[in-house]
């Protein structure tokens, strides 16, 4: 019975002690410095999901960039971090962070919010951002981009900081060599243009559906195939089918415009062979021509897909 008295003693002595320790521990264990510590080294180790749960941010546009994967993969992640607390007002604090990156020493000044706390005692600091840092990543010619090696969407692509990332285009059609980009602080979003070069695959590809489209257009039997760029003009009136043929096939190769890839100006020659009855006259006659323009058009590359979209440029002339 005494003892059972003791240790029920002890317990509350326990339960007494540890509740009076708690401000001391938020004082000194559970501070905002602590909290950007804590983040700053688990983004360190590439760990993606510890360093999420030391931030208060929107829900990101987009995680493909956020994952411990990318974050793993960077060729720089801070090391040396120490953090000291400038100021506290209520559930808002400022917070001066110091690390090193690569080889540069950075500093930032962080907003810190308090959320509810840990077990109901122990205080919770978070980074407050309002915008995610992000990556602009504008690349001519295609909607897909690499960073740290993992395939993600062009565009503005919400990371973690602080830490180096490796911005290129890596893909089967279009590659380019790699930039290296820094994101220091929370506010930051460079924009990185990227003119990735076609690969062979890329040539082959186009040109396979240059070569389908203009044999597709010559098998027609009108004077203006369905969705071709060229046709045949006349006042005369047309008897019966005509007979499209191709003379001279287009050289395919590939330009860049701005941010758009294009299919290099070639020229194209096509016949076109049938029948008709003058207006004037009403006399029929066979007719042989030889028609010659300038076939465009531009090249999306969506991830593993191409898309050609042919145009003419300029007027058709007959020869």
């Amino acid at each position: 019975m005494r003892t059972s008295r003791n240790l029920l003693i002890a317990a509350l002595v326990v339960v007494v002690l540890s509740v009076a320790a708690v401000p001391l521990l938020n004082f000194v264990v559970y501070t905002p410095a602590r909290a950007a510590e804590s983040y700053v080294a688990a983004v360190a180790r590439g760990d993606a999901e510890r360093a999420f749960s030391y931030l208060s941010s929107p829900t990101p546009t987009s995680t493909m960039a956020l994952g411990s994967e990318v974050l793993d993969a960077a060729p720089d992640l801070p090391r040396d971090a120490q953090a000291r607390t400038i100021s506290t007002d209520g559930d808002h604090a400022t917070v001066e962070l110091s690390y090193v990156l690569g080889s540069r020493p950075q500093s930032v000044e962080l907003s810190m919010v308090k959320l509810p706390a840990a077990a109901g005692l122990f205080n919770r600091w978070a980074i407050e951002q309002e915008d995610w840092p992000t990556l602009g990543l504008e690349v001519s010619g295609s909607s897909t981009a690499t960073v740290n090696g993992y395939s993600v969407s062009a565009g503005q692509v919400p990371v973690l900081f602080p830490a180096t990332y490796l911005v290129g285009s890596d893909g089967t059609y279009l590659k380019s060599k790699s930039e290296s980009v820094r994101v220091t602080a929370p506010g930051d979003s460079p924009t990185i243009s990227l003119s990735p070069e076609p690969t062979k695959q890329l040539q082959e590809a186009v040109a396979e559906q240059v070569k389908e489209h203009m044999h597709k257009c010559v098998r027609a039997t009108t004077l203006h195939p369905a969705g071709c760029v060229y046709g045949y003009d006349t006042d005369n009136e047309i008897l019966g089918e005509v007979k499209w043929s191709l003379e001279r096939e287009p050289e395919v190769s590939l330009t860049a415009e701005g941010n758009d890839l294009e299919l290099t100006p070639t020229t194209v020659e096509v016949r076109i062979q049938g029948r008709y009855r003058d207006i004037v006259t009403a006399a029929e006659h066979d007719f042989d021509e030889r028609l010659s323009f300038v076939l465009g058009g531009s090249v999306v590359v969506r991830s593993a897909e191409v898309r050609y979209e042919p145009r003419r440029l300029g007027d058709v002339t007959v020869l």
